[in-house]
């Protein structure tokens, strides 16, 4: 709990995190994106409700896997494509600007930047908290299954967040390949990956974890066993640390570049 709370406090001082928080609680969007995102859920689990449903299904872990699936749909194109997306001051602010206006170091600045990006990951991952408590509720999951599944939606799409804020620090100048890049990525991590690398898709470790037969199997390691969610939640960690790091870089190179002309021009007015 008191490393927590030192997370909180470090976040706090961040100048980054406050001037993000202002703009989040300054955001007129928020409510109207929030009542169609809970209207959205609220018809799947009303649709799938067991036995009484629309469907008149009598398969009960499916109410709780179909309302898991879409939150991890539309959570994970939310993140990855908002990730991307300038949320502080003007999108026509380069990083390069803001770093210019915010003169920290850039582990301060990129720290401060995601994490008052991950406050509207925050508000949709909670606001779908007491649906996905019900749908377990109803379809006979134990409170562990529960608990991982809502572990699963929020580092995978988490993860998400930190990807599109990487590909916003190297691609900021080139909306379209910007904008390419995101819905690509998106597929794969929610269609192709199922195909291609079922470990790294989310929905099908989001059923592994519930009362349904096994969808994703097991990883056998040298001398250890990793069920298939377990293996999802460590590729995507691996995912944001690796996106992370090479945000961080980018961010170091684009400060070291911005400071070098202002170090020639200190040179030549004392020359």
């Amino acid at each position: 709990m008191g490393r927590i709370w030192l997370l909180f406090r470090h976040a706090w001082h961040n100048p980054i995190f406050r001037g993000g928080l202002r703009t989040f609680a300054q955001q007129p969007t928020h409510r109207s994106y929030s009542l169609n995102y809970v209207a959205t859920l609220s018809a799947v689990l009303l649709i799938t409700w067991p036995k009484e449903g629309f469907l008149n299904l009598r398969d009960l872990p499916f109410t709780y896997n179909a309302l898991g699936g879409t939150t991890l749909i539309i959570l994970a194109y939310l993140n990855v494509s908002q990730g991307a997306h300038r949320f502080l001051g003007s999108r026509y602010l380069s990083l390069h600007d803001w770093l210019l206006l915010a003169p920290v170091k850039a582990g301060t600045f990129l720290r401060g930047y995601l994490a008052a990006s991950c406050l509207e990951l925050l508000l949709f991952w909670g606001l779908s908290l007491p649906l996905l408590v019900l749908a377990a509720r109803v379809s006979g999951e134990s409170l562990a299954h529960l608990g991982t599944g809502i572990l699963l939606i929020l580092v995978c799409v988490g993860s998400y967040r930190v990807v599109g804020v990487a590909l916003l620090t190297l691609f900021e100048r080139d909306e379209f390949l910007l904008y390419i890049l995101v819905r690509l990525l998106y597929v794969f991590f929610i269609l192709g990956s199922g195909f291609v690398v079922p470990l790294y898709n989310p929905v099908l470790a989001f059923a592994d974890a519930s009362i349904w037969p096994r969808r994703l199997g097991t990883l056998a390691l040298p001398g250890l066993t990793v069920r298939g969610w377990a293996a999802t939640l460590v590729l995507h960690l691996l995912l944001a640390g690796g996106f992370f790091i090479i945000a961080l870089i980018r961010v170091h190179w684009v400060q070291r570049r911005g400071a070098a002309p202002e170090i020639r021009e200190e040179g030549l007015g004392h020359d």
